[in-house]
């Protein structure tokens, strides 16, 4: 966060935040909100904001973030997050085929660049075994629970059916 280039990589990538950001409001609001808390404690409490320059540039409700760039992703669990965490799993590239496995599913799902893919990644083992056709680039969105617990804040509740329709009867 205190390099120079930290500024224009968060300027750069902030409309997919936006998109990352907006897609976790739908999929997990509660998650969603505690995230927009933490972020927005962060950067109010001031602590950050005297160590690392760049905090007011971050605008993801996401803890963190990683840049898996052609590489084999074996199946694995991600520790770091609460069971209730969603994490979001954003594909790029020029790859013409690939695919996202669920070994703890038995589901396999199309990962075309452009696809974003939200699995309880503390949960279910994931990981892709390969690729055809250029370059592979994975964001991996994730929640850290040390993050919450330091800033007191509560861990999401799981995400349930009436979560959905309360999301679409409470429009109409």
């Amino acid at each position: 966060m205190k390099k120079d280039s930290t500024a224009s990589f968060l300027q750069v990538t902030s409309s997919q935040a936006i998109i990352s950001n907006a897609i976790t409001a739908l999929i997990a609001p509660e998650q969603y909100d505690g995230g927009l808390a933490a972020i927005q404690r962060l950067k109010g409490e001031g602590v950050l904001a005297n160590m690392h320059p760049n905090i007011g540039l971050w605008i993801s409700v996401w803890s963190g973030f990683s840049l898996i760039v052609n590489r084999v992703t074996p199946n694995h669990r991600d520790f770091g997050g609460a069971p209730s965490d969603y994490d979001l799993l954003v594909s790029a590239g020029t790859h013409v085929d690939c695919v996202l496995d669920i070994a703890d599913l038995g589901a396999s799902f199309s990962y075309q660049p452009g696809t974003a893919i939200a699995v309880v990644g503390k949960v279910l083992r994931h990981g892709v075994k390969c690729w055809d056709g250029g370059e592979r680039i994975c964001q991996a969105h994730f929640m850290k629970d040390a993050v919450r617990d330091r800033l007191g804040l509560s861990r999401p509740s799981w995400v349930n059916y009436a979560d959905y329709i309360r999301l679409t009867y409470d429009q109409v």
